[in-house]
């Protein structure tokens, strides 16, 4: 059982346990600063991770 996640470039697998929030947070990243995406398709942090699926990330870049 595992789940995919693309951050930053690279392909980290973890076991599919709790939340995107949960999994990005216990990697030592701020979830905040980026948009999650399966299959194309952006979804909240609170989704449930299934195994098998792929999360991929997009790091949201903001200034002024």
């Amino acid at each position: 059982m595992v789940v995919t996640f693309l951050i930053n470039g690279k392909e980290q697998r973890i076991d599919p346990v709790g939340t995107i929030y949960s999994a990005v947070t216990s990697m030592g990243l701020m979830p905040e600063t980026f948009v999650f995406l399966i299959d194309g398709t952006p979804v909240p942090m609170d989704t449930p991770l299934t195994d098998g699926i792929t999360v991929k990330s997009i790091k949201v870049a903001s200034g002024g």
